[in-house]
């Protein structure tokens, strides 16, 4: 009679925790995979070239990324769980220690809690639903703005994901991109071929980028993406006119980067655009299906990743980010020879790979 009653207690400690309590008292988050070791590192550019990215891993559902659970608590209470899907991201962005991914099937936020190691799903309903979330960001108070392009307005989401309300009345812009730089919030309106720019405390429009009276080079035909760097300055993907547009935290007009064509440095669909620290500048070509990294002045420095067939290929490729915070979570990963400096992510809308994590960095 004595093992009936013990044998639960015993049970409810092993569900509760995948391993012995001694076991997850040592374990650190930096050391657990997200993934299985590759079996060779797979470096861009490749020998005999200097290495400066490292393809780490990948994520398409809840399975690539959450702990499994131990033998024993599937034993127990079954594997009933069901996986999660990234169906077709577009926007990424990270904040706090959780990838934040717009999924334009789900119409829903998937997010990838590396704290908890969690995968989950943001799918607010009523005023403030979802339709086709397509890029997001945070301010300094950890409010959430998120480009809903098929509402035509910006939903904003306090610290708690608790619904503050919407910026722009439906329909009254096209956004597909939104940021917040220097107290302010940048949309891509693809109706006014222009960068709207609002107040952060109380949504208050101030000023188009480019204004009416610009010249033709400073022009945007059709603004896609957003990135800013650490002057202040306003990078454009303008998908259009197949270039970035680059203007000062003003709004006036600084350089164009690319153009036209299929020589190294020129665009057929640029969509995503990211800088780093050191200025430079991250441009995915979904047509290229490829990377294009660019120095602070427009000079081209390298591409990474291919179209099919590689174990890297990038399948339609729209929205990138750079992230400093995560690159602990990745280190089992890291060839011992190579040192990462940040992490590098690209969505695909389609194949197996639908978030793709590269680590940037050098030779030890």
């Amino acid at each position: 009679m004595k093992r009936i009653f013990f044998i639960p207690i015993i049970l409810i400690c092993f569900i509760l925790c995948d391993s012995p309590p001694c076991a997850n008292a040592k374990e650190k988050p930096q050391s657990e995979n997200p993934q299985p070791p590759q079996q060779k590192p797979i470096f861009f550019p490749s020998e005999p070239d200097e290495p400066r990215l490292q393809y780490l891993a990948s994520f398409s559902t809840s399975k690539d990324f959450e702990k499994p659970p131990s033998a024993f608590k599937k034993f127990i209470v079954g594997d009933e769980k069901k996986t999660k899907a990234i169906a077709k991201p577009y926007g990424v962005t990270v904040h706090k220690g959780k990838i934040y991914v717009c999924d334009t099937v789900h119409n829903a936020i998937d997010i990838l809690n590396f704290k908890t190691r969690k995968f989950e799903y943001f799918r607010p309903q009523d005023d403030a639903q979802l339709m086709d979330p397509i890029s997001l960001d945070f301010d300094n108070e950890d409010n959430m703005y998120v480009a809903d392009s098929r509402r035509g307005q910006i939903l904003v989401f306090d610290q708690r994901a608790n619904y503050i309300g919407a910026i722009g009345s439906k329909s009254e812009f096209k956004p597909t991109g939104v940021m917040v730089q220097d107290d302010k919030i940048f949309v891509c309106d693809l109706k006014s071929h222009s960068v709207k720019v609002y107040r952060v405390k109380d949504w208050v429009h101030l000023q188009n980028i480019p204004g009416a009276n610009s010249k033709d080079v400073a022009k945007l035909f059709s603004p896609t993406n957003l990135a800013g760097d650490q002057e202040g300055n306003l990078y454009v993907s303008d998908t259009g006119g197949f270039r970035i547009q680059v203007y000062n935290r003003k709004g006036g007009f600084i350089r164009s980067i690319g153009g036209h064509g299929d020589a190294f440095g020129q665009f057929a669909r640029p969509k995503g655009i990211a800088v780093d620290k050191e200025g430079r500048v991250y441009v995915v070509d979904a047509a290229f299906e490829n990377v294009q990294i660019f120095d602070k002045e427009g000079k081209l420095l390298l591409f990474f990743a291919e179209p099919g067939g590689s174990p890297v290929s990038l399948i339609l490729p729209a929205g990138i980010a750079i992230d400093y915070s995560l690159k602990d979570y990745f280190s089992p990963l890291v060839s011992p020879g190579f040192e990462v400096e940040y992490l590098v992510m690209v969505t695909n809308q389609y194949g197996d790979k639908k978030l793709s994590v590269f680590g940037f960095g050098h030779k030890k």
